[in-house]
């Protein structure tokens, strides 16, 4: 059994109903102590927790082999104390040294014990006078467009040592004549120098 730590009253008294009878009542509440040990605190709550068998089984304060770990889940999860958390396609086996084992499975907690633990959890800081836990500002997105007049405005000024395009309505040369006729008028002009009219 988890040291120091009781289930609240509200899911504790659920899970001994639903419990009754079976055969693993004992090693089901030890493990569902365990994780509510670890995993029932208000900013965790939320978020899926792995079980591995393998390496929770014989742990003192837990007591159940892995045999009974994985009796107590499959209990659990009948009762709805816990949903299993599908992992995402191709994301179930990790490589080890000892080559490629399938990942810990992962669990939430039902959503009946989910909304039994926050109302605990809520009574608790209510009762410590303890304001609940400040979320983290979620940043504003980016506007999807910007004005254009702050991108006129935003505009660096051009550096000096630059040589700069300055672009006109009408094009000009630097030396010689500017020859006010069209790019077709000139080419009808070249096409007869080429004839020899």
């Amino acid at each position: 059994m988890a040291a120091g730590y009781r289930l609240p009253r509200s899911v504790a008294d659920r899970l001994e109903t639903a419990l009754r009878g079976r055969k693993n009542a004992a090693a089901c509440l030890s493990l569902a102590t365990w994780l509510g040990r670890f995993w029932s605190a208000p900013r965790r709550l939320l978020y899926s927790f792995p079980i591995d068998r393998r390496a929770i089984a014989g742990r003192e304060d837990l007591g159940l082999s892995e045999a009974r770990v994985r009796g107590a889940i499959l209990t659990l999860e009948e009762i709805g104390f816990l949903a299993r958390y599908e992992p995402d396609p191709g994301r179930r086996y990790q490589r080890t040294a000892d080559g490629l084992h399938r990942r810990p499975l992962a669990f939430r907690f039902g959503e009946e014990y989910a909304l039994a633990f926050t109302a605990a959890n809520t009574r608790a800081q209510a009762a410590r006078g303890a304001p609940a836990p400040s979320r983290r500002p979620v940043p504003r997105p980016a506007p999807a467009h910007v004005p254009v007049a702050s991108i006129v405005t935003a505009r660096p000024a051009p550096s000096p040592l630059l040589a700069q395009k300055h672009p006109s309505l009408e094009r000009g040369l630097i030396m010689g004549e500017q020859n006010p006729a069209s790019p077709l008028e000139a080419a009808i002009a070249r096409l007869r120098q080429g004839i020899g009219l």
